[in-house]
């Protein structure tokens, strides 16, 4: 499939603004009240962060992050979404990475939507449409085409199961995550049970995901299976969402086997479980497990095992070690303040991440939290300091 990526870029962009005039106009010629067609939402946010190598190498930078969600009531069965993301960088870590802009503007669909509008030494303004889709609804049935965002996952820190948006706990500040341009079609075939099918287009079929999703429930637990190509892999898998006495159980995999030899190679599989807890004084405690088969057990001694954490995330390797664990406790000192921490260990690498945060609601719709991330690693009883970044962010929702 060959293209201009910035005519289609403009195309859709176009069309879609173009749609939602003409339905307002034509709802203005009915006398319906326009708040009842268009909702605007969003939020934004600053945030101050200071990366710490050593007490003798402190980095500062400030990001201003605004998100605009626009869902537009075409008719009672068509709804039509588009959602922006736009972020200004600049301070001292902006300057010491002049190429800031070009790794920002990578959008990853089939439609290049992603803009660079200033693109200065120590000032970059990055926006994206991540989110722009149309959604018919019938009785039984559901049909979204365009960006989207599409969760097969059942887990909090790893989804083995969610083939196209895969993401990571690490990056805190995008909780929306990245969408698909893709087609998806839901058939409900009963209160807990569904058919799915997606497809995400690419250049050819090793470019491109195709896949189905059947999700059920059985002996109290919800179950799902999955199976389809995945670029180059075929992809074979399944979860389950239930409980045992008090506590939920959850857990997905995944396995992918290369389409070629397909008999003379070996797949990898992916397996992600959860145990969680919901105490009554308030206090939630989650414990996973994550078995990456294509990981590695061992890292050079010369690296810094710090930028496992930071790489191209993939659904068939989540992170980079064979096995990965993961804690979280969160729980509410009072209705405007929260706490969390979190910890991810690799082992084999011997790499711990650990993230404290503590948030406090100011007033309606306004948030400030104070959140650091630690990395170390642990070698021959001795901790060895791998960098601490602090983030302090205040955030309004409209």
């Amino acid at each position: 499939m060959l293209y201009n990526r910035n005519m289609l870029k403009y195309f859709l962009i176009t069309s879609l603004c173009l749609t939602q005039l003409i339905f307002i106009a034509q709802q203005e010629e009915k006398k319906t009240k326009l708040k009842d067609i268009i909702v605007v939402e969003g939020y934004v946010k600053y945030m101050n962060s200071a990366s710490v190598l050593s007490l003798d190498s402190i980095i500062g930078d400030n990001l201003i992050h605004n998100r605009i969600k626009i869902k537009a009531f075409l008719s009672p069965k068509i709804t039509t979404v588009i959602e922006m993301r736009n972020r200004i960088f600049y301070g001292e870590a902006t300057r010491l990475n002049p190429n800031l802009g070009a790794l920002l503007d990578n959008d990853l669909g089939q439609v290049d939507l992603s803009f660079i509008p200033v693109n200065n030494k120590s000032f970059v303004i990055h926006s994206i449409f991540d989110r722009a889709f149309i959604k018919y609804m019938g009785d039984k049935w559901e049909l979204r085409v365009g960006r989207q965002r599409i969760n097969w996952g059942v887990n909090l820190a790893w989804n083995p199961n969610d083939l196209f948006n895969a993401y990571s706990l690490i990056d805190f500040d995008y909780q929306e995550r990245p969408g698909a341009d893709a087609l998806r079609f839901q058939y409900y075939t009963g209160d807990l049970s569904s058919i799915e099918l997606a497809i995400q287009p690419g250049k050819n079929l090793n470019e491109s995901i195709i896949a189905g999703l059947w999700k059920f429930n059985k002996y109290k637990y919800d179950i799902q299976l999955l199976t389809g190509n995945y670029n180059n892999d075929i992809a074979i898998g399944g979860g389950w969402a239930g409980n045992i006495k008090e506590s939920g159980l959850k857990g997905e995999l995944t396995y992918f086997h290369p389409k070629e030899n397909l008999t003379d190679t070996i797949g990898s599989l992916s397996t992600s479980i959860t145990i969680d807890h919901s105490f009554k004084n308030g206090l939630y405690l989650n414990n996973s497990f994550l078995y990456n088969s294509s990981g590695i057990s061992s890292i050079n001694t010369n690296g810094n095992p710090f930028q496992s954490f930071f790489y191209e995330l993939s659904p068939k390797n989540l992170m980079p070690s064979k096995f990965t664990y993961f804690t979280q406790i969160s729980s509410n000192i009072n209705p405007s303040l929260n706490y969390s921490f979190s910890g991810f260990y690799m082992l084999g690498l011997n790499v711990l991440l650990i993230m404290p945060s503590i948030s406090y609601s100011i007033a309606e719709n306004w948030e400030i939290m104070l959140l650091s991330q630690t990395a170390a690693r642990l070698t021959n009883n001795k901790i060895n300091p791998l960098g601490t970044g602090l983030f302090l962010r205040l955030m309004v929702n409209f």
